[in-house]
């Protein structure tokens, strides 16, 4: 299967670099895929993230490093790119649990993170249900929130920046603006090489008034459209997990480089059959 080929060889381009810089734009050029999208791919697949998987696969090289005492820990950590021991003593200390300069005699403590393999099961236990459609290009207007892949903290960021906008009215104040009452977006853009990108709550927008909130414009394309139903954020969450350690492996599609969008009907979050939809952008 061609994303279990793609991943492999992005594990081994890790693996000839653990000493040295892992650049992400040859990471996501092997991928295929946008920054967001192979972050979200690697951490379905393999159950970690992108950075924690490089901390782990470094920290148990380091340690037969330190172990052969022919090192000093400030050689080891520049060896590994970290810029200062303090920084390389950290990492060191989340894996391990021991500082690098205790690591001599303590060998058994240690903990041996191997190089990753792929094999793909796809379950198939419970359905998913989507349609694939193509759209005409459509604008938005909302707020935007700057959140980063870097340890999934935009699963974390994202929920609370919905949480605090509604609580603050500003979701009530976007409807006023809506070309179709009720109906809300929550959409990814503008990925830069830091990891950060825009999130944007948004609702579709035909006048010309745009108050104190920005424009954008979704281009046309063909979207993969997932149905997500159950208390939010934890079904949203749910389903873009499977559709990249499931569905995008078992269909072989490949992504196009547009936002990711989230699609949302108005109803109480708590209750069961909440409603929303995940477009994913096709070729």
């Amino acid at each position: 299967m061609k994303w279990i080929e793609r991943l492999t060889d992005c594990v081994d381009y890790i693996e000839e670099n653990l000493c040295g810089e892992i650049d992400m734009d040859v990471l996501c050029d092997k991928a295929c895929l946008s920054r967001l999208y192979f972050t979200r791919l690697f951490d379905a697949v393999t159950g970690v993230s992108l950075s924690e998987y490089i901390r782990r696969r470094r920290m148990t090289l380091a340690v037969k490093d330190l172990i052969s005492g022919e090192k000093k820990v400030i050689d080891v950590a520049y060896d590994y790119g970290y810029s200062s021991p303090e920084a390389f003593s950290r990492a060191f200390k989340s894996v391990h649990a021991i500082s690098p300069s205790q690591v001599k005699g303590k060998a058994n403590q240690l903990k041996s993170y191997h190089k990753i393999g792929f094999s793909i099961s796809i379950k198939g236990d419970i359905e998913m249900n989507y349609r694939i459609e193509e759209k005409d290009a459509f604008r938005v207007l909302g707020t935007s929130l700057t959140t980063t892949t870097e340890d999934n903290r935009n699963f974390e960021e994202i929920p609370r920046f919905w949480q605090e906008i509604v609580a603050a009215g500003v979701t009530k104040e976007l409807g006023n603006y809506s070309s179709d009452f009720g109906k809300m977006f929550g959409i990814c853009f503008d990925e830069q090489p830091d990891k950060t990108f825009t999130y944007s709550v948004s609702v579709p927008f035909k006048g010309q008034d745009k108050g104190r909130f920005e424009e954008r414009e979704i281009p046309a394309g063909k979207w993969a459209i997932f149905e997500c139903k159950g208390p939010m954020p934890r079904a949203l969450q749910d389903t873009w997990h499977r559709i990249f350690a499931e569905w995008l492996p078992a269909t072989g599609h490949e992504l196009a480089k547009l936002p990711q969008v989230e699609y949302y009907i108005p109803k109480d979050e708590k209750m069961r059959e909440y409603w929303a939809e995940v477009w994913l952008p096709i070729l």
